[in-house]
């Protein structure tokens, strides 16, 4: 059936009739609640109810992580001895919300804290050497990396030929040999026993500090009993996660939606005014308020800037100059939309006269480096290949790239590996090393591999819906009570996506310039009532042409949110596609 929105096929997600029945019974929840839950792998009555219920006594063991024994004995020496440490983090919105945790608390231990975030441009990712020998002139015999350090095996060798221990807190995926660091917190280990493996940088971090806390209180060191609270610190680890793009499942999940808690609370003076400056009521923020509205203006000062701007921003206790720093976050922002805008035109000119290929990788001596990370992203949503986008620079060529679902770009790497001085990520997402004369291999060789293993993907794009639901069940109390408790969704935990038919238009009406509102009614009279009887409303941005549309025969693809006004929520649904219902 033709789709009128996206010009895509509908593709409906599949789950087990007896096995919803019985976690619907079972836990007492309605069976289209219990159909989301089982279709993203949450099929048992533990797994339901810790997911509805989330809290932070349900998080996975912190000492479980390979070496965090080794880890947490080594800071309680520091603490013992009042050693000065050092926090050495990455430049994204993971990086620099796991410093601000991490150096905090160790501040609040009463070390001296010193910090480094390197600036992208000039340092580039990870530890480097001349940073060692700083820390070290300083008398700095630890240093903690937290969102890097699983590659840098060079440079945690020469710290330990100084005498220096390295704390290595990482999530990225690890090479096969670990380097060799007083200890390696990264729960992608093959040794690590870890129970979650998807957390985010800071929330490796998050985990140490725990850790370290549960000892030191064993221990004795808040003879006082002013032990501090750990549920303070995970806005940061709310924002991070949300940022890094991690799966919002379990212990992310649980983690994430304190965090939100935390953040309503407007406790942190900082994130408090990087909201009120863009118009985000911090009381009522949710996950899309980060992703969309705030992680980008932190990740925009280490893109454009330097991303101790944002790590500024996060620990001050000062509102007049948390407004001027959340003022200039936003306008950094906005630098980046405009250098983002001109280099996503030229890569699209360029994949335009290569034609079909399997993957692309592009370069140019123009692109920011800190930008075409973003660029990559949008250009593999538009044309679901594999994208490596490239700034050649004296001689070498240094970039990131992105992969489509199903397609892991890291492994795709590994084979490509001859070719590069070096690279690291995940699935979807790395950055990569190479000398310009080894572009032409590496091109050839990467589109060998990806042509050869894009022949067992269908990468054709599809919307995806989770199931029909009537009109008349999205409209009980019932309903909305429950999908709250769903939330936060984010990625690897989408909003769910259903389809709506056998309604009645009760009204149709453009708003603003370009937008279309529906407000549906069921055919089903019988169907039960609210205060506002079994109505609801459908927004469908940008789509004002369509007004005339003989909407009742057609099948809706929409998704429900609910949206707060006043104060006061209220369910309404959010047009994604119609097609003509069968």
């Amino acid at each position: 059936m033709e789709s009128i929105i996206l010009d895509r096929p509908w593709q409906f997600d599949r789950a087990d009739d007896a096995l919803v029945m019985d976690v619907a019974q079972k836990a007492g929840i309605p069976k289209v609640i219990a159909r989301l839950l089982c279709q993203r792998g949450i099929d048992s009555l533990n797994d339901v109810e810790r997911h509805l219920c989330p809290g932070l006594g349900s998080l996975s063991d912190p000492w479980e992580m390979a070496d965090m024994e080794k880890a947490v004995e080594r800071l309680v020496r520091a603490v013992e001895r009042r050693e000065p440490v050092a926090v050495f983090g990455d430049y994204d919105a993971d990086g620099i919300t796991a410093t601000a945790l991490m150096s905090q608390f160790l501040t609040g231990l009463g070390l001296d804290v010193a910090i480094h975030i390197p600036h992208r441009v000039h340092e580039g990712y990870g530890l480097n050497i001349e940073n060692i020998k700083r820390f070290n002139s300083m008398g700095i015999g630890l240093v903690i990396t937290v969102d890097c350090g699983i590659s840098n095996h060079q440079e945690i060798a020469f710290a330990a030929g100084l005498g220096m221990d390295v704390i290595v807190t990482d999530h990225h995926e690890p090479p096969r040999q670990m380097p060799q660091a007083m200890a390696v917190l990264n729960p992608k280990r093959p040794d690590c026993g870890f129970a979650f493996k998807e957390i985010a940088g800071v929330g490796v971090a998050f985990n140490l500090v725990r850790a370290l806390r549960s000892r030191l209180y064993r221990l004795g060191h808040w003879a006082n009993g002013d032990i501090p609270n750990l549920k303070t610190c995970l806005d940061l680890v709310a924002i991070g996660t949300i940022a890094d793009m991690v799966p919002l499942i379990k212990d992310n999940r649980i983690m994430v939606k304190t965090g939100l808690e935390v953040i309503r609370s407007g406790a942190r003076m900082g994130i408090r005014a990087l909201m009120e400056t863009n118009g985000v009521l911090y009381e009522d923020v949710t996950s899309k308020d980060i992703s969309f509205r705030i992680a980008p203006r932190i990740n925009a000062a280490g893109r454009i800037a330097h991303a101790e701007e944002a790590f500024k921003l996060l620990v001050t206790d000062d509102h007049g100059f948390a407004i001027r720093q959340a003022e200039k976050l936003s306008a950094i922002n906005q630098e980046r939309r405009t250098e983002e805008a001109a280099i996503l035109k030229e890569a699209q000119g360029l994949i335009k006269n290569l034609g079909q290929r399997p993957g692309y990788v592009l370069y140019s001596q123009n692109w920011h480096k800190g930008i075409i990370g973003i660029v990559a992203s949008k250009l593999v949503e538009q044309i679901l290949r594999p994208v490596i986008l490239l700034t050649i620079e004296d001689g070498k060529a240094h970039g990131s790239g992105r992969s489509p679902e199903g397609l892991n770009l890291h492994a795709v790497l590994s084979e490509c590996a001859d070719q590069l001085v070096a690279f690291g990520g995940h699935k979807s997402a790395a950055g990569v090393h190479l000398l310009t004369e080894r572009l032409e291999p590496f091109i050839k060789k990467f589109e060998d591999t990806v042509s050869a293993r894009l022949k067992d993907l269908d990468l054709t794009p599809r919307l995806k819906l989770d199931c029909p639901v009537p009109l008349e069940e999205l409209t009980t109390p019932v309903f909305q009570r429950f999908f709250e408790l769903l939330e936060p969704f984010g990625f690897g935990y989408p909003v769910p996506v259903f389809a709506v038919n056998n309604f009645t238009i009760h009204s149709s009406k453009v708003v603003g310039n370009s937008h279309l509102k529906l407000t549906l009614t069921s055919k089903n009279s019988s169907g039960p009532k609210t205060s506002n009887g079994s109505k609801i409303e459908v927004l469908a941005w940008g789509q004002a042409d369509k007004a005339a549309l003989e909407w009742e025969g057609l099948e809706l693809a929409c998704t429900p949110c609910l949206t707060v006004w006043q104060h006061q929520k209220r369910l309404e649904l959010r047009l994604q596609d119609a097609r003509h219902a069968a």
